[in-house]
């Protein structure tokens, strides 16, 4: 029995000095890659533009990244418009590019902010702006309770990585739900640019990985601890029960 407390107890302290140490490299980490690229819109092989996290925390808009890209050049060269531009075009291809941007825009909630600022885009840019906005503030509120004495630093583990995971499932979600964009994918086809692609990117994926590793980490002692503790209520009750057998 004696072997078995003793077990247990070295169990703890070892979970008690991880649940010390894990929490500040893992937000550091996340903060970290909102720096790094969220989204990357690619023309085959070829990287066109890259979106951080930090990118839609501050309202940087995709748009003007896009524009200034050298696919944005080459399809103002061949088609004598900018990459933007909806309103009507003198030839049928353009026609047809026109219709599928729209189209697309208009179901997809205009990913990444791409096209005119109009007000189901100025949503979707706010929506974006929330989604991430929130696991940058979750990760720097676990960070700064990290280097608290509060009883309670677990439950706020837990609470911060589950709304950080939360969220950022939700944006990858949302990106991966509209699939490739088929304005940008017809416009590389008309232009002979070949197939564009929008994919969520690496940093995006160690963010989501590391809020899961603190919330799995800590709900796990969470709830050895209440395994422990009523443990300790079993023994207890049992000596007290032997205790009064002696007694008699």
């Amino acid at each position: 029995m004696s072997k078995i407390l003793a077990n247990t107890n070295e169990t703890m302290k070892a979970l008690k000095i991880i649940s010390d140490l894990l929490p500040i490299p893992s937000y550091t980490v996340i903060i970290i890659c909102f720096f790094f690229p969220f989204l990357t819109i690619k023309c085959n092989t070829t990287e066109l533009v890259s979106v951080t996290g930090f990118d839609y925390v501050i309202g940087n808009d995709v748009k003007d990244k896009m524009e200034k890209s050298e696919m944005a050049k080459t399809i103002k060269e061949k088609m004598g418009k900018d990459m933007f531009d909806t309103t009507a075009e003198n030839d049928s291809l353009s026609e047809d590019i026109e219709e599928n941007i729209s189209k697309e825009n208009e179901e997809s909630g205009n990913l990444a902010g791409l096209g005119k600022q109009t007000k189901d885009e100025k949503t979707a840019k706010i929506l974006f702006f929330v989604i991430l906005a929130v696991p940058l503030l979750m990760a720097l509120s676990g960070l700064i309770i990290s280097f608290t004495k509060s009883k309670r630093k677990g439950l706020f583990h837990i609470i911060f990585s589950t709304v950080g995971f939360i969220f950022l499932l939700s944006y990858g979600i949302m990106i991966k739900s509209s699939g490739d964009v088929n304005s940008l994918s017809s416009l590389g086809d008309g232009i002979g640019a070949g197939m564009i692609s929008i994919n969520l990117g690496n940093s995006y994926y160690v963010a989501t990985i590391f809020f899961l590793i603190v919330l799995m980490f800590f709900a796990m002692v969470k709830y050895l601890k209440k395994l422990y503790q009523e443990e300790q209520q079993i023994r207890e009750e049992s000596v007290e029960e032997f205790y009064s057998k002696e007694e008699f």
